[in-house]
């Protein structure tokens, strides 16, 4: 009887003691001429304006992420910005414990993406 009674006591407390789940890492990145989208793990996405801004913190995340954009060629087809993938290099971080995701685009078809799980700075 006294078993039954205090499961429930030590199942609670052993849930609150339980570490917290890792945040989500960014899985991909989609880049046009002025937006910046990270895909990540979890399903969600944030995007920000890289012609206004091109480095800063993505808005309205569920994990703070600081982005870098930097082009190193534009696309010049006229009426093309918005289709194809200008080349530069992109470099999220998460400021909560310093981890780097760097990106580098064009990424040259899905058989050639190397995976990117990010690395401490230093």
């Amino acid at each position: 009887m006294r078993f039954a009674l205090l499961l429930p006591a030590v199942l609670a407390l052993s849930a609150c003691a339980l570490p917290a789940p890792p945040p989500p890492n960014p899985a991909r990145i989609d880049l046009l001429a002025d937006r910046l989208t990270v895909h990540f793990t979890d399903g969600s996405r944030c995007s920000a304006d890289i012609a206004a801004a091109p480095a800063g913190r993505l808005a309205g995340c569920a994990v703070a992420m600081d982005y870098s954009v930097t082009l190193r060629r534009q696309i010049h087809i006229p009426a093309a910005e918005g289709l194809i993938e200008p080349y530069a290099t992109v470099r999220l971080t998460r400021p909560s414990d310093g981890r780097v995701f760097d990106w580098v685009t064009p990424e040259g078809g899905e058989r050639h993406r190397p995976v990117n799980y990010g690395h401490q700075p230093g």
